[in-house]
């Protein structure tokens, strides 16, 4: 995640799940879907371990494993079931996930204890002001020894506690919650000294707060007594942190110079625990420990937490859940993970340090992570040796791009396969990798099958039908991704097969096939009949193309929906300078005549008014899904192209070369850059389309109207 900190800060956990990135502003959304992320992925992540994970969701997966926990059912959000989904999770999928999941046997934390926030290791004071607030009217109200009249006053004086969030100490109030109140008693006198006290915390005036707090070590109240202890340790705390991220520029390296302030919190937090192991404090007091192993720079007191937390059996109430622990973890103590790796002796959190190593950076080399430096963890992998074993054979795979060795490393797959733990499922989807990348078609294909049925985990079936369709999709049997008896049941799978590789006989069959969603059926009806408008397959698209078909399918679509519609192709054409009849029109005059100019120029202006020019221009890469070469006969098709060959060709009549010239200017408008498709052309070649115009058409109206070359 340490990519997200040094670029934006705000990109934190609970973000909702990644926007569509679209393909082109008429097309269907870019989905890159691969088992293969080397390069760090950002929110979007595979369901096993992998380098390009966010850090959080391998944390996560890791801390399953270690509690012996499993998933809810019904995980899995609404999104991967759209054929328009982008990733296969997010990582706020999975959090929201691991949130949910209940800790046996643990009754949850006392709602008026100290701000959640706290037990994540925050330290600003002004976290808890509500939640403070709450809990002290509760006391109040609870404590039977105050009249009326106390109670209201002091509720009152606690509405007017403000607090000061920022480094500066304002001058510390001194009002007497209790002013004008006849006789107060002596627990009335408590809670009007704790009120003294809290406000100037709030305000910064520590020390004054401190000698407050601690002066209420023998009230009568119990809630009083342990607030007060609890209170005597976060002022300590916010005293030592003060100007300690006077230069914070998102690298989280705070500078604390007042280490016997820092030091006297620790022994406080540690007197707190020790009277109060259970106490309404206890988790934020835990939290904020830890928080002070950070400021000391204490990297080994950090990780021995953290890893004893990951592995907390049943979880607990006094502990953050999974993804506030993961959250954490990431940016108190990963960083690159180069020095994590290095420092760590909890195996869990060095393989996710190892992960972040084998990362590298899109398109540069693979990073330096030498097989010795795993050998010489193996000490601290002791009771953890399937886990190093799955690391070294990433580092095969990963770093050293080695197949042969990837597998020898995992070994023989297992004759049966028990229920796979997070680790396991990584290791046997990391074969099928192996496999996939050694061009051994059939074995990945067996190798994903066997997966298959026990893939019940959230996303996992996903992963396996991903590995699955792309070794199908590579041995040219991508058809058996649509069969019957073979049918794979993620939609996001099947669209990105259907957009890329599907040739017409597919796409006919996804368009009639009544297993096939709504969404489904319109996009291969939308793939098929664009291709064939655009591809040259005209007599195809003229037989496939219905007015009540396209109308009947489209009526029902979520307007949502990122797939374009297929009621573009009733375009009625244009009446613009350059008059076009019908689509089916156009396409009929080429398919009697392919070379017409007319039809050609007509087609591109179908594609300019529809948004449609990038529609095949955002292919996934060869080691994504889809990524093989298209079935569907015919080049891609390009506005671009069609301009250049129609301006070269000296058959085509002036008046449409005009507007061909015109056209191939514009594709460059308004910042240079080209958005009709095709092989770009320089400056000066669009200065030459420019002052031909201008000069052998002057008098075109497409030549009047063009000021500018770009």
């Amino acid at each position: 995640m340490r990519q997200i900190l040094l670029g934006a800060i705000s990109c934190l956990l609970f973000l909702p799940g990644a926007a569509h990135a679209c393909g082109g502003a008429g097309g269907p959304p870019a989905q890159h879907w691969s088992l293969d992320h080397k390069s760090y992925a950002g929110g979007a992540g595979l369901p096993f371990l992998s380098p390009g994970n966010d850090s959080r969701i391998n944390l996560q997966l890791l801390t399953l494993d270690a509690r012996s926990l499993t998933l809810p059912a019904g995980a899995t959000p609404e999104a991967s079931k759209d054929v328009d989904a982008a990733s296969m999770f997010t990582i706020a999928d999975l959090s929201s996930a691991c949130g949910r999941i209940p800790a046996p046997g643990v009754a949850p934390p006392d709602a008026s204890a100290a701000s959640p926030a706290l037990a994540d290791g925050e330290g600003s004071r002004c976290l808890s002001l509500e939640a403070g607030r709450k809990a002290f009217v509760e006391a109040v109200q609870a404590d039977k020894s105050l009249s009326e009249a106390e109670r209201d006053a002091l509720t009152a004086a606690r509405a007017r506690v403000t607090a000061t969030c920022d480094d500066k100490t304002s001058p510390a109030t001194s009002e007497d919650p209790l002013a004008g109140a006849p006789k107060p008693s002596a627990a009335a006198r408590d809670f009007a000294a704790y009120l003294v006290a809290a406000q100037q915390f709030y305000d910064g005036a520590f020390d004054e707060a401190r000698a407050g707090f601690e002066g209420l070590a023998k009230a009568q109240n119990a809630w009083l007594r342990e607030s007060a202890r609890y209170m005597v340790a976060r002022t300590l705390l916010n005293k030592a942190q003060k100007g300690a991220f006077a230069d914070f520029d998102g690298v989280p390296e705070p500078k604390v110079t007042d280490r016997a302030s820092l030091d006297a919190a620790e022994a406080a937090f540690k007197s707190y625990l020790a009277d109060y192991p259970a106490g309404r404090y206890a988790a934020s007091a835990r939290g904020l420990q830890r928080r002070i192993y950070w400021l000391a720079g204490d990297k080994a007191r950090l990780a021995a937490d953290y890893g004893a937390r990951i592995k907390r059996a049943a979880g607990s109430a006094t502990d953050p859940d999974i993804p506030a622990l993961a959250q954490e973890i990431d940016l108190k103590y990963l960083g690159d993970g180069k020095a994590a790796a290095a420092e760590g002796v909890d195996p869990n959190l060095l393989a996710v340090a190892d992960l972040m190593r084998m990362r590298r950076e899109a398109g540069d080399k693979a990073p330096q992570f030498p097989a010795a430096d795993l050998d010489a963890e193996a000490p601290r992998f002791s009771g953890n040796e399937r886990l190093l074993a799955f690391l070294k054979a990433a580092r095969a795979y990963y770093i050293d791009g080695d197949s042969a060795t990837t597998l020898r490393l995992l070994g023989e797959a297992p004759a049966a396969f028990p229920p796979l733990s997070w680790v396991a499922f990584s290791a046997e989807m990391l074969r099928g990798q192996a496999l996939l990348a050694s061009a051994r078609f059939s074995e990945a294909a067996e190798q994903f099958s066997r997966l298959l049925p026990l893939a019940a985990q959230p996303w996992r079936k996903e992963a396996v039908e991903v590995g699955l369709a792309m070794a199908w999709e590579r041995a040219g049997t991508a058809n058996k991704i649509f069969l019957p008896e073979t049918r794979l049941s993620t939609p996001s799978v099947r669209a990105i097969i259907l957009r890329h590789v599907a040739g017409p006989i597919l796409l006919r069959m996804a368009v009639e096939d009544p297993s096939s969603i709504p969404a489904e059926r319109r996009l291969a009806r939308f793939v098929l009949l664009y291709k064939e408008a655009t591809r040259g397959q005209y007599a195809g698209f003229l037989k496939d193309y219905s007015p009540e078909a396209v109308e009947k399918d489209d009526a029902g679509a979520d307007p949502q929906e990122m797939t374009p519609k297929s009621t573009l192709f009733k375009w009625d054409g244009s009446a613009e300078s350059y008059p076009c009849p019908t689509l089916k029109s156009v396409v009929a005059e080429l398919a009697a005549d392919p070379r017409s100019p007319h039809g050609l120029l007509c087609l591109g202006d179908f594609t300019r008014s529809s948004d449609l020019d990038d529609f095949e221009y955002d292919r996934p890469a060869p080691n994504e899904l889809g990524g093989s070469k298209s079935i569907f006969p015919g080049e891609k098709f390009s506005r671009g192209e069609i301009y250049k060959k129609l301006i070269a060709d000296p058959k085509t009549p002036d008046r449409k070369k005009a507007y061909a010239l015109f056209r191939a200017v514009n594709c460059y408008a308004p910042v240079g850059a080209n958005g009709c498709g095709g092989k770009d052309v320089d400056l000066r070649q669009r200065k030459a389309w420019h002052d031909q115009l201008k000069a052998r058409y002057g008098a075109t109206p497409w030549a009047k109207s063009l000021k500018y070359y770009w």
